[in-house]
């Protein structure tokens, strides 16, 4: 016999195996379906036989509400006894109406009301109180005493006006500790015409109740000079006081004298800036006018004194002042050493020589005996002060006041003025 055929050895067989169970099993992946396949292998669901006969009975159970119709819809007029009310109806409703008939038609449907209900208002009148809280103003009626009243309630003999009479050669100090003896007198020296002016300057701190006083005693001027005050606290007081006339701010800083740009205070005569350090020509010339559009117009034209001095002025200064303040009467320039004959000069050319009546170049170093001469066109000129002046000689005083049109004697050196006018009046 042939031998058989043998096969691969047993080993070789058994490594296969092992190989194979070693070796990772790899998965086919399954290739994405788009959505158009997707939606089309979804199948649908079949609803229950429940669910179906519930479906098929929703539109028979479903019944359409009739609109009501109303009386206007009908054209029936409304009346009273109708148990229906019109609805509000829009504009637009109705487009046959015209926009501007609707109002008249709508006058027409509202009900009438009923005879036997009493009219109500449909907004009470506010309270006192709520007047008061909103910043209303609540009208009350004061009543003047013309006699004051004793502790055991007869009258005092003087009246009203014999006080008022005494009370007017008292000075302000005596005013204010006689405002503590009773109401009555306060109220009588709270009157405007025992206060012309008030005198805060170096005061501090200034109070809010500081302010409501001088407002109401309405001064026709006020010396705020070194004092405490505040930007706000300025702004808030210069608006409230229509009849002041003159204003003096010497010492103050500028961002408190920029308050003078308000629209209430136009009508101020004589302003007082003397020694405000940060004050130049720009901010003076900032401060009397406003610009609007491309012309300067005067917010002081009628402005009678200026009072510049020991400010950081140039000579160009004057050029602002002569524009600004076409009637000005005192102006004082002391103590600025860029004051020169160019200055003198520039002012007696201009329209001020109509108005001038005094002028201050004491302390100016570099003005000469030439401004004297120049001075002479200046028709009601009546006070000259050049002391301290090194470059103005007393014979030039001397000549400038025999050659002048009015009687004028020199005091003090270098000081011209009128012989019936005090020396040390402001």
């Amino acid at each position: 016999m042939e031998p058989a055929e043998q096969g691969p050895p047993l080993d070789l067989l058994l490594e296969g195996d092992k190989k194979r169970k070693l070796e990772p099993s790899f998965k086919i992946p399954k290739k994405k379906r788009t959505d158009s396949e997707s939606m089309d292998e979804v199948k649908p669901v079949v609803l229950s036989p429940v669910k179906e006969e519930f479906k098929k009975e929703i539109p028979k159970t479903l019944k359409i509400k009739k609109k009501k119709v109303t009386n206007l819809e009908k054209d029936e007029p409304y009346s009273p006894g109708n148990k229906e009310k019109p609805p509000k109806q829009p504009l637009l409703d109705k487009p046959k109406l015209a926009l501007l008939e609707t109002p008249k038609m709508a006058l027409l449907d509202t009900p009438t009301p009923d005879p036997e209900e009493p009219d109500q208002p449909s907004t009470p009148p506010p309270a006192e109180e709520d007047r008061t809280r909103f910043g209303l103003e609540v009208p009350k009626s004061v009543i003047v005493q013309e006699y004051v009243t004793l502790t055991d309630g007869s009258k005092h003999v003087l009246t009203r006006e014999i006080w008022r009479r005494i009370f007017s050669y008292l000075p302000p100090g005596n005013l204010v500790q006689c405002m503590k003896c009773c109401k009555v007198w306060l109220e009588w020296i709270s009157d405007p015409i025992f206060w012309p002016s008030i005198n805060l300057s170096r005061y501090g701190p200034i109070f809010p109740d500081t302010l409501k006083s001088v407002v109401l005693r309405q001064p026709v001027e006020v010396d705020l000079s070194y004092c405490t005050i505040t930007r706000k606290q300025c702004d808030w007081l210069l608006p409230r006081l229509p009849n002041l006339k003159t204003i003096r701010l010497s010492g103050l800083p500028m961002n408190i004298i920029g308050s003078l740009n308000g629209p209430m205070v136009a009508n101020l005569r004589h302003i007082d800036l003397r020694w405000v350090d940060d004050l130049n020509d720009w901010g003076l010339r900032d401060l009397l006018s406003v610009p609007s559009g491309r012309e300067q117009r005067p917010r002081f034209r009628d402005l009678q004194g200026l009072l510049l001095s020991g400010c950081i002025l140039t000579d160009e200064v004057i050029n602002n002042i002569i524009r600004y303040c076409p009637n000005l009467k005192h102006l004082d320039l002391s103590y600025n050493n860029n004051m020169n004959d160019r200055v003198v000069e520039a002012i007696c050319g201009s329209d001020l020589i109509y108005s001038l009546t005094r002028i201050d170049f004491s302390g100016c170093p570099h003005v000469t005996d030439k401004s004297l001469l120049m001075m002479k066109k200046c028709y009601d000129l009546t006070w000259l002060d050049f002391r301290s002046c090194r470059e103005i000689t007393r014979g030039a005083c001397v000549r400038f006041a025999h050659s002048f049109k009015k009687e004028l004697i020199i005091t003090e050196d270098k000081l011209i003025h009128p012989p019936t006018v005090d020396v040390y009046i402001n």
